[in-house]
């Protein structure tokens, strides 16, 4: 039976790979290995709460912004529940949703161009699209939409930095609120450049004329190039029969992102859909549900389990039957398929029939519809943004203040743009006794879980036809459709050096100890 190894499997990141057996063309078996140790909540225990965020960001450095907002969501819910803190003023809620907002279309440009783009290349070349061409970029002609599309990447980190200082590793976000109060100047310019991006972007009820120009081979229109482009890749992705591989198991889990102007519901909700039936769980019913299984992982069985109760990684490399670092998250015991797909999924949300119409069906888990709703992602938080930096009041309050000093659980429900993210911390005396970090990557590409149940991309490769051994292009395809970031997952470790990095309060900022 014929083995294939893929390694790296990434464009940016080597530490994943995956082995696949398969027997008369079809992969009967995957794994799913995650090839760095991670063990960055070690780092935090022992520490006041206010630092958990500074160090938590630094688990990656393209999820920067949602691990440090999903870390203060986590010390904030503990302090609610100790019952020493009431809440972020509206202004600092709205000026973090605004900097998650610049991050997910940032991201969302870097995943439909850079990672999983390019698998498209060829076939949107051939229809005579030169745009999205890679080899006319490298002979230094043509290829002007990757070009525009990096560009567009360069102003919206700007945008991010107006508020944010600097990317990656922002200070701005604080426990209490935000560290700091825009002026009207900076709002202006966070503003023109988000007007440039709409620009390029266009509008989204053009949505229908650009597909309709797409599939009659119009495609050098001066309006509205971006989406073409990515309307282009879409199209693209469609005939090579993207809606037919990477089919998972239809089953969804979202924590919901973005407050906006109420703090009692979400722009895109909580929710999970199985077996035919959409439900929006409370967050008590999701904090409930989640457990993370380390049959397979290299780490120590008391390493699993539910994450307040679980003891922060700690590594057993020689575990018999491992193959992975990343553990296996199920809520309810399953897997669950997270990211920008599950994200519209929960919202019920499939603008333009385009996964309806295109991909199968607008619930339908597979490598198409992954990309459609990436890119319809795009356009819902772009609307959603320009409405949340008018509501920016310049003269509000911005910061509630904080205290470390108290004893309380949380956990920080969040979503980062590649799918479900979540902090949990345990205090006790103004100190963090137990840190976990569940993150996306882990839900999609994690390890099987002791009943053998594998995850979600495991078991979309499994059963897929493999016409090639020697390129495996769907089950690439198939990977990158999930947006793996293995930062988040794991960490790095040398064999052959130590490092040692003191990180210690230095000066007080409005929202809490600065570290450094």
């Amino acid at each position: 039976m014929p083995e294939i190894e893929i390694d790296p499997t990434t464009r940016i990141e080597g530490h994943h790979s995956t082995t696949l057996e398969v027997e008369d063309g079809v992969v009967t078996n995957a794994k799913s290995h995650m090839d760095m140790f991670r063990g960055i909540e070690i780092i935090t225990l022992g520490r006041p709460p206010s630092d958990a965020p500074q160090i938590t960001q630094m688990t990656c450095g393209v999820c920067f912004t949602c691990h440090r907002q999903t870390s203060i969501l986590a010390i904030e819910d503990a302090a609610k529940r100790a019952g020493v803190f009431d809440g972020v003023p509206e202004n600092a809620r709205i000026l973090r949703d605004v900097m998650e907002g610049l991050f997910f279309i940032w991201n969302h440009a870097v995943h439909l161009f850079a990672l999983a783009g390019p698998d498209y290349s060829d076939a949107v070349a051939d229809t005579g699209f030169d745009r999205l061409n890679p080899a006319a970029v490298a002979g230094g002609e043509g290829g002007e939409g990757y070009k525009r599309a990096l560009e567009v990447q360069r102003t919206v980190l700007q945008a991010f930095s107006e508020f944010g200082g600097r990317a990656p590793h922002p200070l701005t976000y604080a426990p209490g609120g935000t560290a700091v109060q825009p002026d009207l100047e900076t709002i202006e310019q966070v503003r023109s450049k988000i007007k440039a991006v709409n620009q390029w972007l266009g509008p989204t009820d053009a949505v229908p004329e650009v597909i309709e120009n797409v599939q009659d081979g119009q495609v050098e229109s001066e309006y509205a190039q971006g989406l073409h482009d990515i309307v282009s890749l879409l199209v693209a992705a469609k005939q090579e029969g993207a809606d037919e591989v990477g089919v998972g198991p239809d089953r969804y889990y979202a924590n919901g992102v973005f407050y906006g102007t109420d703090a009692d519901s979400l722009a895109l909700p909580r929710g999970v859909y199985a077996d035919g039936e959409l439900r929006h769980p409370s967050k008590a019913d999701i904090v409930d549900s989640v457990t993370e299984d380390v049959e397979y992982s290299w780490y120590t069985d008391d390493s699993g389990g539910q994450p307040w109760d679980e003891k922060p990684p700690e590594p057993d490399p020689e575990k018999s039957g491992a193959y992975s670092w990343g553990k296996a998250p199920r809520y309810n015991g399953r897997s669950m398929e997270v990211g920008p797909l599950a994200r519209l999924v929960a919202a019920d949300a499939d603008p333009f029939d385009l996964r309806e119409t295109l991909g199968g069906g607008a619930t339908a888990s597979n490598t198409l519809n992954r990309l459609i709703a990436r890119a319809q992602e795009t356009l819902v938080v772009r609307d959603l943004l320009t409405d949340w930096i008018d509501a920016l009041d310049p003269n509000g309050v911005y910061n509630a203040g904080w205290d470390d000093d108290f004893t309380g659980e949380g956990v920080g429900l969040w979503e980062a743009s590649r799918g479900a993210v979540s902090h949990w911390v345990r205090v006790e005396d103004g100190q963090v006794e137990n840190y976990q970090i569940v993150t996306p990557t882990l839900w999609n590409l994690g390890p099987r879980s002791a009943d053998g149940t594998p995850s979600i991309f495991e078991e979309s490769a499994e059963g897929m036809a493999v016409q090639s051994v020697s390129n495996p292009i769907d089950v690439m395809r198939t990977i990158r459709s999930f947006d793996p970031c293995l930062a988040c997952s794991v960490h790095v470790q040398s064999p052959e050096e130590e490092y040692e990095s003191v990180v210690e309060p230095a000066s007080a900022t409005p929202g809490g100890s600065m570290t450094r």
